[in-house]
């Protein structure tokens, strides 16, 4: 078998077996022999597109895969033909298109002209032997491999750190699951399909095309608002600007160790340079931690409104299920107890829809004085641990410690060093 094509099957290097498969197909009228040769070529060329993530695929392609020195599986074709009638493989301009509104004269002509007309079409040129298929073919079972594949990875790392948004762009959506896809072609298809499902929705954003998913369980297809692609742009942004701030943090310390070098080997001007860059970065790093608290602070006033717009329908839930109790019990009391809470509900309704009529709040302002006074409190902290250090330092120096004898003084006494005690 060849080493670089190990999606072969295990018949390949029987000489007498392969002569067999290789040959053509078998005629009509030897059913057991053609159901063999069908079975045995469909399963290697599944075996064939999952093993390469080969999605879509040619004739020629097929052909090449499984050539045999000079020889050809010359039942390709008609194997091809077989799995298409199985609908394990279609052309790829005939993948079910997205369900759109029809009216019912549209839906009785698709379900009682067009289909029936399309199968009887592909019957007669079955029969007359021209249904060939020469165009592009996609492998529907590994494309529903692949769509639950996405899905379900998806789901299992939407709860780290990285998936705060619903919304992934596809070049993030490749780089995490490249492997299961095995391409970008095949990622894209395997978009289109979940869209057509109803499982996912796309959209073209600032030239990005970025992608939601449907939540697990849920039935209904998923739309992306304008507040999830704000969300989403300010996560960037503010995933940007910490970027900034580590990089310029990191830069102002090898200025700062660059002029302490210099200074020591007696390079003034260029110590002063050093303290001059750092200046500068050091004003770049203040106006992008002013920038990353705006971003920051909008981001959770955003999160805040959609938390807020959540408890008001969960309050509206509550009235209707309050109505529909008082409307089956009839009882005077009942219906007193029923409009108490009910009172109570909407008054609390009452609170947030104010709140969010209100718009998004400002953030308080923090007491500057406060805020100046722990930061004197800091750098007087900091000074005395200078000072500590410094008098430590100079006491180190004024520290005299006696010299250490060249020779031994026990040998001007007349005692041998080795019987010393």
């Amino acid at each position: 078998m060849d080493t670089f094509r190990d999606y072969l099957p295990p018949e390949w290097n029987n000489e007498e077996r392969m002569r067999v498969l290789l040959g053509p197909m078998p005629v009509a009228q030897d059913t057991v022999a053609r159901t063999a040769r069908c079975t045995f070529w469909s399963a290697a060329i599944h075996h064939w597109c999952r093993m390469t993530h080969k999605l879509t695929f040619t004739l020629l392609e097929c052909q090449n895969a499984f050539r045999r020195g000079t020889q050809t599986p010359l039942s390709l074709p008609d194997v091809l033909l077989h799995m298409n009638r199985l609908g394990d493989i279609l052309p790829l301009d005939q993948l079910p298109a997205e369900p759109t509104p029809e009216s019912w004269i549209s839906w009785g002509h698709r379900v009682f002209v067009a289909k029936p007309s399309h199968f009887a079409w592909n019957q007669l040129k079955q029969v007359i032997g021209t249904n060939n298929l020469q165009g592009t073919l996609v492998n529907t079972i590994l494309l529903q491999n692949m769509c639950d594949g996405v899905m379900k990875r998806y789901w299992e790392l939407s709860s780290g750190v990285k998936y705060t948004s619903k919304l992934v762009s596809l070049a993030e959506l490749y780089n995490h699951f490249g492997v299961c896809v095995g391409s970008p072609e095949n990622l894209n298809l395997v978009v289109e399909t979940l869209v057509k499902c109803g499982r996912a929705a796309t959209v073209i954003h600032n030239g990005t095309l970025y992608v939601k998913f449907a939540m697990l369980g849920d039935t209904s297809k998923p739309t992306i608002t304008q507040t999830e692609l704000a969300e989403y742009d300010l996560q960037c942004a503010q995933q940007r600007v910490q970027d900034n701030v580590a990089q310029l943090g990191d830069e102002m310390t090898k200025l700062q160790l660059e002029a302490k070098c210099a200074l020591q080997a007696g390079f003034r001007i260029k110590a002063l340079s050093m303290l001059r860059r750092k200046k500068r970065v050091e004003k770049s790093l203040a106006t992008q931690l002013g920038a990353l608290e705006n971003v920051t602070t909008c981001l959770h006033q955003l999160q805040d409104a959609a938390i807020s717009k959540q408890v008001l329908g969960a309050f509206q839930v509550g009235v209707e299920a309050l109505r529909a109790m008082m409307i089956g019990d009839a009882s005077a009391d009942a219906a007193a107890i029923t409009m108490d809470d009910l009172q109570q509900v909407l008054d609390e309704c009452q609170e947030v829809s104010s709140v969010l009529g209100a718009g998004v709040i400002s953030p308080e302002a923090e007491d500057d004085d406060v805020l100046q006074a722990e930061l004197n409190q800091l750098v007087a902290q900091h000074q005395d641990s200078q000072q500590l250090d410094q008098q430590l330092a100079n006491k180190m120096e004024d520290l005299r410690l006696p010299d250490v004898p060249k020779t031994n003084p026990l040998t001007s006494m007349g005692t041998p060093p080795e019987k010393m005690t």
